[in-house]
Formats: C-alpha cells, sequence, structure tokens
C-alpha cells in the first residue's frame, strides 16, 4: 500500500525517456510470458516480456547438457516476438540437483563451486550463464539474475513461496559470477538485480535486499569497476499503484545512500481477481477480495503511475494462468482457454494510447483534510492523499493523454483545463466519444473506487474508480499541466484555502520539536502569493488571546507561498512550559485573510 512535505504536492514529474526508435511498439510496457498467447500480445500492442529459463530444466542432467535450451520457448515462438518488435528478457534461476551444494535444499540450493572464477568450467554457475548468454546474444540481451531470493520460508506476506536457500553473502558472490560470465559471453548485455518485493523485507522487519546486497559489495575490491555487478534493479509490486510510485523513489534512496544509479524496471505488477466465475479454481480466499473490473483498472492505474515514476520499463505479470488451481493466483491477463479476461482491453487501452511518450507528468489533486498520516509528509506511512489521480502522458504531434481516476467511493465530477483544440474522452474498454469544452475546461464524472482493504484506514482505497482517458490534441508540450479542479466551472469561488496537517494536533515532550504542514489551495484560478504570519496565540490553562512576540515557542516558516505550495512549520519547545497551545496562523492574499489554527501538546 502507500503528504505534502514536497514544495508543491503537485508532484510534477518528468520523465524523458525516448521511446525505442526502431520499433513501431514502445518497449518500455509489456506483459510478462507474453508468447503463451501472441494473439493477446498482438492486441494489446505490448512491447516487451520477461521469460523465465530455469537452469534446472535447461541443464537437468549435468554440466556439459544443454539440450533442453528452448524448453521454455522454442526457436519458432521466440523468433515470432522478435518480428513483432518486442524486447525480450530472460530470467535465470533454480539450481539442478547435480549442482546444488545443500541438495537437501533442492533447486532452492546455492550452487557448488560457486568461489571459483567465473570462467573456470567448474563454477557451474558460472559456465551456465556463460552458454546461455551466449546461445542468445543478438536475441535476448537483457537478463534478471533470479527472482524474489529475499523471502524467507515462514516470511509473513510470502505465500510459502521462495527461490533462495542460501545467505546473503553467497547470492553476492552468485550475482558477480553472473555478471562477469555474462558480460564475458556477450558485451552487449545489459543485466539486472533480482526483482524484489519490497513488502517480504517491510513486512519481516529487515532492511531491503537491494540495500543489504549493495552494502556487502562495497566491500568487494572489484564491484566497482563492473557497475557492482548489476546494470537495472528491478522490482515487484503487486495490487496498489501507489505503491508503484512510492517504491520507486525508496529504491532511488537506496541507490544515493551507496553512491550509485541505476533504472529500475517494474517486472511484475497485476492484481489478481478473486471472483471470476469462468474458472474452475476462482481464489474467493484471497486475503485481499479483488473483483475482475479492479483488476481492469488497475492495468491502467499501474501503468500510469509507473510512467509517472520514472521506470525505465514496466509491465504486468503476466499472460496467461498456467493452470489456475496449482497456481496461487489468478495472474492471467488471459485465462488458460485463450479467453480474455476485462484487464487485457484496459491494458489495449493503456499501452496503445501511453505508447511513444516524450514526458510524463503527474499532477494529483490532494484531499482538502487529511484523515489518516499520510506520505510523503510522513515516511513511515504507506499511503497518500491524492483524491483524484491526474497522470499526463505527452507524444508527439502535440498530443497529451492524461489519464484520471477517483481515490474516493463517491462519483467525483472534475474538470481539467482545456489546452488544445480537441479531445476525445476514452473509458478502460477503448470506447471514445468527444469531449465537450465548457468555460476553458473539460468535465467529466469519475466513477467512484470499490477496492478497500479492511485494516487500511476508512476511505482509503488501493485501487482507484475505473479510469478515464482525456486525448487531448493541439497540445505544446511546455503547456504545464494544472491540477484537476472539482465540480462545474464556476462551482466554487475564487479565493484560497488552507489545510494545516495534522488536523487534530499532535503532542511532544517539552524540549522536542514539532512539525505541521499548512497545504494551500487555490480555486477557479487564484494565484496570488500568500504571505505567512503569526496572529495570536494561547493556551488551555490562559484561554485569552496574546500577541505573537510572547509565545514562548520559537516557530519558523516560510514567509510566502503560492496556492498549490505547501508551508512547513516547525516548532521548538525548548523552555516552554508543558500545557496545550494554541497557534493562530494567518494567511493573506489579495483582499483575503485565512487562519489556521495548529494544536500542541507539551508534556
Amino acid at each position: 500500500m502507500i503528504g505534502r512535505a514536497l514544495a508543491a504536492l503537485l508532484l510534477v514529474i518528468a520523465a524523458g525517456v525516448p521511446a525505442h526508435a526502431q520499433s513501431s511498439l514502445d518497449t518500455r510496457l509489456g506483459i510478462a510470458e507474453g508468447f503463451r498467447n501472441p494473439g493477446a500480445m498482438a492486441d494489446t500492442h505490448a512491447g516487451w516480456e520477461r521469460l523465465i529459463l530455469p537452469w534446472d530444466e535447461v541443464q537437468p542432467d549435468g554440466p556439459d547438457d544443454f539440450s533442453h535450451l528452448g524448453i521454455t520457448i522454442s526457436g519458432d515462438q521466440l523468433q515470432r516476438e522478435l518480428n513483432r518488435g518486442e524486447r525480450v528478457v530472460g530470467l535465470v534461476e533454480f539450481t539442478p540437483g547435480w549442482a546444488a551444494a545443500n541438495p537437501d535444499q533442492g533447486r532452492r540450493s546455492p550452487p557448488k563451486n560457486l568461489d571459483l572464477p567465473f570462467d573456470d568450467p567448474n563454477n557451474y554457475w558460472g559456465k551456465f550463464i556463460s552458454h546461455v548468454v551466449k546461445y542468445y546474444a543478438g536475441k535476448i540481451d537483457d537478463w534478471v539474475i533470479w527472482n524474489e531470493p529475499e523471502f524467507h520460508p515462514g516470511d509473513p506476506g510470502a505465500g510459502g513461496s521462495f527461490t533462495w536457500l542460501g545467505s546473503d553473502d553467497q547470492f553476492a558472490q552468485l550475482l558477480k559470477v553472473g555478471y562477469l560470465a555474462a558480460k564475458a559471453a556477450n558485451p552487449n548485455a545489459t543485466i539486472s538485480f533480482p526483482g524484489t518485493s519490497y513488502w517480504v523485507d517491510h513486512e519481516s522487519g529487515r532492511p531491503q535486499f537491494y540495500d543489504r546486497l549493495l552494502g556487502i559489495l562495497t566491500n568487494d575490491g572489484e564491484a566497482a569497476k563492473h557497475n557492482y555487478y548489476h546494470d537495472v534493479v528491478s522490482v515487484n509490486l503487486y495490487r496498489a499503484p501507489d505503491d508503484i510510485f512510492r517504491v520507486h523513489s525508496l529504491f532511488q534512496d537506496i541507490e544515493k545512500q551507496h553512491g550509485i544509479a541505476r533504472p529500475i524496471w517494474l517486472t511484475e505488477t497485476n492484481a489478481m481477481p478473486s471472483n471470476d466465475p469462468s474458472v474452475d479454481c476462482q481464489h474467493t480466499e484471497s486475503g485481499i477480495a479483488t473483483t475482475l473490473e479492479e483488476q481492469a483498472a488497475y492495468g491502467i492505474q499501474a501503468l500510469a503511475m509507473a510512467g509517472a515514476a520514472g521506470y525505465e520499463r514496466y509491465e504486468i505479470y503476466q499472460m496467461t494462468d498456467q493452470n489456475e488451481c496449482s497456481e496461487p493466483a489468478l495472474w492471467g491477463v488471459t485465462r488458460d482457454d485463450g479467453s480474455k479476461r476485462p484487464i487485457e482491453d484496459a491494458l489495449r487501452t493503456a499501452i496503445t494510447q501511453f505508447s511513444g511518450y516524450t514526458a510524463v507528468h503527474f499532477v494529483p489533486y490532494t484531499r482538502d483534510t487529511q484523515d489518516w498520516p499520510s506520505w510523503p509528509d510522513d515516511p513511515t506511512s504507506l499511503m497518500p492523499d491524492w483524491q483524484v489521480y491526474q497522470v499526463a502522458f505527452d507524444k508527439p504531434g502535440n498530443q497529451r493523454v492524461t489519464t484520471l481516476w477517483n481515490g474516493d467511493a463517491d462519483q467525483l465530477r472534475v474538470r481539467v483545463k482545456k489546452n488544445g483544440s480537441s479531445a476525445t474522452l476514452m473509458d478502460r474498454a477503448g470506447d471514445a466519444q468527444p469531449a465537450h469544452d465548457n468555460q476553458g475546461w473539460w468535465v467529466l464524472d469519475l466513477p467512484g473506487a470499490t477496492a478497500h482493504y479492511p485494516s487500511d484506514p476508512p476511505g482509503y482505497h488501493f485501487i482507484g474508480g475505473s479510469p478515464l482517458l482525456l486525448i487531448e490534441n493541439g497540445v505544446d508540450p511546455s503547456t504545464p499541466v494544472a491540477p484537476p479542479a472539482l465540480g462545474d466551472p464556476g462551482s466554487t469561488p475564487r479565493e484560497f484555502q488552507l489545510f494545516p496537517s495534522p488536523a487534530q494536533g499532535q503532542t511532544v515532550h517539552r524540549g522536542e520539536s514539532a512539525g505541521f504542514y499548512i497545504s494551500t489551495r487555490g480555486y477557479e484560478g487564484f494565484s496570488d502569493q500568500i504571505t505567512l504570519s503569526i496572529g495570536d496565540w494561547y493556551t488551555q490553562r490562559v484561554p485569552s488571546p496574546a500577541d505573537a512576540s510572547t509565545l514562548p515557542l520559537n516557530v519558523t516558516f516560510p514567509g510566502t507561498v503560492s496556492p498549490g505550495q505547501v508551508a512547513p512549520v516547525h516548532i521548538e519547545t525548548v523552555g516552554a512550559e508543558n500545557g496545550i497551545y494554541y497557534i493562530d496562523m494567518q494567511a493573506s492574499a489579495g483582499d483575503m485573510t485565512k487562519t489556521a489554527q495548529l494544536a500542541l501538546v507539551v508534556d
């Protein structure tokens, strides 16, 4: 699952990544294991796919037996995908029994002889990587080494799934050998750090696996000159589009702490349904109930948030269920019989409309009142408080595709500033109709959200309502993306408002500091600078208002902000008496003055 502490919680993110130049497909947007339903892959226009090449299936009988290459995907199947213009990424994992250092651990064991030089013929892992990467060079040049090695048996949230029973140090050696062997076999290869889930380490109270491994690799004297044995880092995130945005920044922070910068791939994401009547095993017992309609909404929202966050490449996992009764969830965009779920149409809509983007901007509408501690103001929170999500993709030919969805349960009327000459409104299935100009705005109604987890705060939905796409023509890409507004044009007066957070106040011990945030919002084009000052103050014991000059607390804040920006208020309590302090923060702009009261308990 998933603040106002950013200078302006418009969260305008510009991800200027050039599209693939040699293909009509956009190789940033994909569906994993797409070759299992090539018709659906072509229909959605997905531009890349990750497929798994298990070591124990490729070499079941010994170090010199490569006769099973092609068991996952035949040469003809692979060439068909490449002929469409796709980018194919290979994932290698699982140790054959004959190569296991600990045979009782089966395919999850570290390989034996892993400490030998990567090109020693008795380093079985290095030999396997060298052969496979060389075999596929020019067809598969991107590789992920293992998947979700951070899972431990019994971890909460892991679903009993784990792929690695070795230590972190052993995995660092596995990564090193794999990287060096792959680069020697194909200097053009791109090697990704394994996809990790974030949530399993978080729920288990451990530092993230990526952070732990980078700490180990820092002590390897050869690591820096070999790119710390990875060119990219992958993540696997499920069920909440907010997570896709939030966790990207967390992984960037991990990289900054270790002095590196790597592109990030989203190699798995989905919101698996639990109400599909067309299959024998519906997984209705899923701990997170999700409808087919919510899954379809998630498909568009996940791709939009991945683009907004800045992932270099992102995909839905996966194309088919691959036996829904033996798997822990319904993974498929399509069922094993080839029939499609609603998410297939949604992905066709999103991938078709997003493909070729040159920049993407995330400009949400934040709730006026904050009903829970929210990210990123509160770094410990897992949830933002965005009411209307707006992700705008700029495309060649002066086209802007704006995706909007509702974070609340009730339908919302929303308006978007008109910037182009004409626009089309498209639903998740791809059905379109002309958008109509209303006093310089495009007005649309966003369906309410339905996906709520019982332990989440009331009012928070981990998947938003069904999204709408506003496809606008004639938009200069330099035109800023303005935040959406609620209601019809003229439905609110031209003014500004203040929203303090935490709204119910806070408690600190004497001598500690406190932090508040005052969010500002302008309505109907209000854009005057807002000047902040302290008005009166009083305490519970002495309720008579007193002048700001007598306040025994040291309060600092910016003198001016623009509507839409957030004013952080820092309060020092050193030397203050215990009590409940009420501080009136005054804000003036134009001919208006507003007051926001901050309540602070000092004990």
